[in-house]
């Protein structure tokens, strides 16, 4: 006699429906919290890299005189003569013992922008994620130091900087937090704003007028 073999059971047609709808139901409702969390995880590192920059400016400044390098001559190893001309990296470059790493300028969510390894061969602003504002002052802790690249705002006429004076805003484009983005003040705090509501924390006096580089 021959021994019994056993039959493997397959699905049928209703428990095979079944199981996709169950798989569906399951990628619908994760799928969208994991991109935001990926969303706010990318927030935060952006967010930490900007309280690095907004640490290493107070760190040079205390060894200049309560000045950043945007106010000290290239001769002193300062920026100053370079900061009309709106290129941004040597302004970064100049403080690479306080921000140890050139990852640290480059925002997690940048997808258009690629990170390098060295300050001093191969650093550009294209390997930049965020503007400086060349007009801020150590002391002045409302003075806006520097923020996320995307903004929507134009450059002066002639220039390769972008106009700041009381009562003027920045808005983002949606390519790196969609349509909102970070800001570094002075003091080292950094805020996350979004389109519409950033003109009340940014405080310039009458008569002043701030300079943003954009990389």
């Amino acid at each position: 006699m021959k021994p019994r073999s056993k039959s493997a059971k397959a699905f049928t047609v209703t428990e095979l429906l079944v199981t996709i709808a169950c798989v569906a139901l399951l990628a619908a409702v994760f799928l969208p919290v994991l991109a935001k969390s990926k969303a706010r995880s990318s927030r935060i590192g952006c967010t930490n890299n900007l309280k690095i920059i907004g640490l290493a400016f107070r760190s040079w400044s205390i060894d200049n005189n309560a000045l950043y390098p945007m106010h000290v001559s290239v001769t002193n190893a300062g920026t100053l003569e370079l900061a009309a001309s709106g290129v941004v990296f040597p302004h970064f470059q100049t403080m690479s013992n306080e921000l140890s790493t050139p990852k640290i300028l480059l925002c997690p969510n940048d997808k258009e922008r690629s990170c390098v390894t060295s300050f001093t061969s191969n650093l550009t602003d294209k390997a930049l994620s965020y503007f400086v504002n060349i007009n801020a002052l150590e002391g002045d802790a409302a003075s806006l130091l520097s923020g996320d690249r995307n903004i929507v705002n134009r450059v002066a006429a002639g220039s390769r900087l972008v106009d700041l004076t009381k009562g003027s805003s920045i808005a983002w484009t949606r390519e790196i937090h969609s349509e909102k983005g970070n800001l570094c003040f002075a003091d080292g705090r950094v805020e996350g704003v979004a389109n519409g509501s950033v003109g009340a924390r940014i405080q310039i006096p009458d008569g002043v007028t701030n300079r943003l580089a954009v990389p």
